[in-house]
């Protein structure tokens, strides 16, 4: 499948439908890219980020805002791991 999409002036793109029902991605998810050496990039989807957490974290009276910051913190550890 190749699928197309332009970047607007203001750097925003639209995920082409086809692309986001075979990913699964709602509005509110978070993507994170992961750039490699050889000049192109990995996706990491994070759906519902409390599932997402689950057993990861290790405090039980984590806020919104301080959830949302572990949730992003767990995905660039992860992210490192997996880049070359």
């Amino acid at each position: 499948m190749n699928l197309t999409s332009t970047v607007s002036n203001k750097g925003l793109t639209t995920i082409p439908k086809e692309i986001r029902q075979k990913l699964n991605i709602k509005k509110g998810d978070k993507i994170y890219w992961i750039l490699s050496d050889d000049e192109t990039a990995d996706l990491i989807i994070a759906s519902e980020p409390l599932k997402f957490l689950t057993g990861r974290h290790s405090r039980k009276d984590l806020i919104y805002e301080e959830l949302e910051e572990t949730a992003d913190d767990i995905v660039l550890d992860m992210v490192k791991k997996k880049s070359p």
